[in-house]
């Protein structure tokens, strides 16, 4: 064979993946690896590239090989524990997270390439091929057990058997739930839902609900957007689960309301957090609690965003526009949960 075929990495495995993280990024470094700082790579981990750069705050998990000839592994990225990314050209957007047990790779082609965009999820043991191309836009979500591939061969071409080699590509907002297979080829539009145990095998127009096998769309015009009554009375209960959720971990819990918002103080034996939430449109004349804090307006720009955060407070959320600045225990807390309803903000800092 004239290419000689990459294997399992195992002396890079037991000579630099048993190192402590500290050593192991003092090692990448004189490798001449672009690491930012608060960078964790767990015991067992390997990342073996030509142009490596990974970012502050990402952390890649216990026994997880990350191999290509490029690599770029964004600002507080989380890649999981026994997860295996191998191939030519790897991109991964900050916020990004990719579970445990995940395998992304398969045959190598001189275009093979991953790309995702930021606050994207690939749950675990998904298995994703990217012999061509695959990218998947911002704050779109792969479940459990899903399977992509941009190949499909096996009998014959030649005696007339059908062989397909084409890229895949997702859309921002787009959710696969467990179980959905990707055909070569597909391309998704932007916000889109697809039906858990669906096949895939065509393109899937953006604003759609599609499912089945093959899927096909049953809703368009999707989703409609709720009004701003409707946000107010989700927002409400989103901040009364987070409540029982806080107290549930330990907190006591002081609330004090006005006509514009209310104020949250979070006590616990060993921390102390404000968090203030106002949806009025007026500028925020209350004195900025010390310490740990985060401010949670309903809507603001760029720029106001900015403002407040120079005034004092530690973290800054807009949450229509899904913007945040700075951060603070109760702020990342807050935004954490905030997850768990879809809700992801973009970093302005």
């Amino acid at each position: 064979m004239l290419i000689k075929k990459e294997r399992i990495p195992v002396s890079q495995l037991l000579l630099v993946g048993l190192l402590p993280s500290g050593i192991k990024k003092l090692v990448y470094r004189m490798k001449g690896y672009k690491i930012g700082k608060n960078v964790s790579l767990s015991l067992g981990s390997v990342v073996i590239g030509k142009d490596v750069t990974i970012c502050d705050g990402a952390k890649i998990g216990f026994l997880t090989m990350v191999r290509g000839k490029e690599i770029h592994i964004g600002r507080f990225v989380k890649i999981g524990s026994m997860s295996i990314i191998d191939t030519e050209k790897i991109f991964i957007d900050e916020d990004a997270r990719i579970s445990e047990q995940v395998f992304i790779g398969g045959m190598r082609t001189p275009q093979s390439s991953l790309r995702l965009g930021k606050r994207t999820t690939i749950m675990q043991m998904s298995y994703i091929n990217p012999t061509l191309p695959i990218e998947i836009g911002d704050d779109s979500g792969v479940g459990g057990h899903c399977l992509f591939f941009t190949h499909g061969s096996w009998s014959n071409q030649l005696d007339g058997f059908p062989v397909k080699f084409a890229p895949i590509k997702l859309g921002k907002k787009v959710w696969l739930p467990w179980r959905v297979f990707l055909m070569p080829g597909v391309t998704i539009g932007d916000n889109v839902v697809i039906g858990a145990n669906s096949l895939i095998s065509s393109d899937i127009p953006s604003n759609s609900l599609a499912a089945g096998a093959p899927a096909k769309v049953i809703k368009s015009d999707y989703p409609k957007t709720p009004s701003l009554i409707q946000k107010q009375e989700m927002l409400n209960q989103i901040f009364l689960d987070f409540k029982e959720f806080i107290e549930y971990s330990g907190f006591a819990i002081t609330e004090s309301k006005n006509e514009n918002g209310f104020e949250l103080i979070l006590k616990s034996t060993y921390a102390k957090s404000t968090l203030l939430y106002t949806h009025s449109d007026n500028e925020i004349t209350s004195k900025i609690p010390d310490g740990d804090n985060a401010l949670l307006i309903f809507s603001a720009d760029e720029s106001r965003l900015k403002n407040l955060k120079s005034k004092g407070w530690k973290m800054v959320i807009a949450i229509d526009d899904k913007l945040r600045i700075g951060t603070s225990d109760s702020g990342e807390e807050m935004t954490t949960f905030f997850s768990r309803y879809g809700v992801r903000f973009d970093r302005l800092d």
